[in-house]
């Protein structure tokens, strides 16, 4: 009897132009998305004084894109030696863990998922793209965040498998920013990674946004509702159904977040 093949996670330098892309969307979001500008900003202070007069978006951009166009040329090496190790470190939980997700989650990964891809990058921040499968990890980044940051992001790609099988009328672009779905899938990281079966393979403290952190509804942590749902949970299905009922309920509080 064959082994089973588990999806497994390729660690590779991110391109100038996808570093480039993304970059410039958090510096110049859109209506009602969150600003990330001075997180980014904070971790390039020279780009910072570069951009502080500039008001122009397509100035802004081309300064950004020269600046971490001269960026990479001097730290390619080190991006690259990071892929290495980050891909030696990972390979080390890779098929434990993506053969207890779809225990926890109740749903089996789909013949699609063969592999995915985790962008080494100069972006501090790490976004994930559900259709593509892949996900950044910053390069500065040690070994456990990078460990802990790909299991939240990959707990992402199979959640919304069992989303869509919950709430198939749901519209794809609500799994992502600034949808109430997507919001609701920044917040249950925070239980379902605490799980029992997953702190075995690694254990860690899983980290959810600052703004659902520090998030109260009628004076009690958000994330405190989050969690009892999970412990007291019949299945999965149970846990994501009143989680999304409360969501919904306390729309106007989170949206304020």
């Amino acid at each position: 009897m064959k082994p089973k093949k588990y999806p497994k996670v390729e660690f590779k330098p991110a391109s100038l132009e996808h570093i480039i892309g993304l970059i410039n969307n958090f510096l110049n979001p859109r209506k009602g998305e969150w600003n990330w500008s001075h997180f980014i900003l904070s971790k390039y202070p020279l780009l910072d004084k570069k951009l502080k007069n500039v008001k122009e978006i397509s100035k802004r951009k081309k300064i950004t894109r020269l600046f971490f166009r001269q960026f990479l040329l001097k730290n390619k090496n080190l991006i690259k030696n990071k892929a290495v190790l980050f891909q030696k470190e990972w390979d080390k939980i890779n098929d434990e863990y993506m053969k207890i997700l779809p225990l926890v989650l109740e749903i089996n990964w789909p013949e699609k998922d063969k592999k995915m891809t985790a962008f080494v990058s100069l972006n501090p921040i790490c976004p994930r793209y559900i259709k593509k499968r892949w996900f950044d990890i910053y390069y500065l980044s040690s070994v456990r965040y990078m460990k802990a940051t790909a299991m939240h992001e990959i707990l992402h790609f199979l959640y919304f498998e069992k989303w869509k099988k919950l709430f198939p009328k749901t519209s794809e672009k609500e799994f992502d920013s600034p949808y109430l779905v997507w919001k609701l899938s920044e917040m249950v990281p925070v239980a379902i990674l605490w799980d029992r079966r997953i702190q075995e393979i690694f254990p860690h403290t899983p980290g959810v946004y600052a703004e659902y952190q520090k998030l109260k509804i009628k004076g009690k942590p958000l994330l405190d509702y989050i969690q009892e749902f999970y412990s007291n949970k019949r299945n999965f299905e149970d846990f994501l159904g009143k989680s999304w009922i409360f969501v919904k309920k306390h729309k106007k509080e989170i949206n304020k977040a």
